[in-house]
């Protein structure tokens, strides 16, 4: 009589685990890691202080200032930077290569 699974010929020394592993760890957002290749976006956004998935632009807050008008929050959610880069590159006209020409000696805004 023979079985279907597995055969005496085979090596089954591999196992399939179905249960998910404990072993792995989650990422987790608000932790603060200093990175050295950190996205050019950390000079020009701040953090908002009531929720810290929102930033605000700190150019259109200087711009804005003395107005009615206030920035846009972005969200930075998941920790993408797409719509960040985009916001600086359309509105401000800085990029990668040219963004230390708006940053002061103390790396600010």
């Amino acid at each position: 009589m023979s079985t279907p699974f597995p055969s005496d010929t085979e090596d089954d020394s591999q196992t399939i685990q179905s249960t998910p592993s404990t072993d792995r760890k989650k990422w987790k957002a608000n932790v603060k890691v200093n990175r050295s290749n950190k996205s050019h976006t950390t000079f020009f956004f701040r953090i908002d202080e009531n929720n810290s998935e929102v930033v605000y632009c700190k150019v259109c807050e200087r711009n804005f200032s003395g107005t009615h008008q206030t920035p846009y929050p972005y969200s930075r959610k998941g920790g993408n930077t797409s719509n960040l880069i985009g916001h600086l590159r359309d509105r401000h006209n800085i990029i990668k290569s040219n963004y230390t020409e708006y940053l002061n000696e103390h790396q600010e805004v």
